[in-house]
């Protein structure tokens, strides 16, 4: 068994489709499309492509760390009470656990994302 994963950008297999949660869904109806992600370390991280279409709705990182690259489109996030940053097709970031705010997306967008879970306390 290898250790070493190639994460295609553009994936082959078709990807499944739904649309953002209602409960923070705050502009537009937006499709989703998500392409199975690499679990790790017992479900601990996640590592995948995924994207979507126009709309906004509330961004809450509770118990998760959140790394994107943006391969496509340009979104917007706000944390609350902070000024709109504006992320383009090339850029990076990142959102740490106790993240707040709103995700806009503002042209179709696709990610490479790996997310990093807390560990459940026992």
């Amino acid at each position: 068994m290898t250790l070493l994963h190639t994460l295609e950008q553009t994936p082959s297999e078709p990807a499944t489709v739904g649309y953002i949660d209602p409960n923070i869904l705050l502009e537009g109806n937006p499709l989703l499309e998500k392409w199975a992600p690499f679990v790790a370390n017992n479900g601990e991280v996640k590592v995948g492509v995924m994207g979507g279409g126009p709309g906004v709705n509330r961004s809450v990182k509770n118990g998760v760390f959140e790394f994107c690259y943006l391969t496509q489109g340009v979104i917007e996030l706000t944390e609350d009470g902070c000024e709109p940053v504006r992320y383009k097709a090339g850029d990076t970031f990142f959102m740490e656990d106790g993240y707040k705010g709103q995700w806009k997306t503002i042209e179709t967008y696709k990610k490479v994302y790996v997310c990093v879970y807390k560990k459940a306390q026992a």
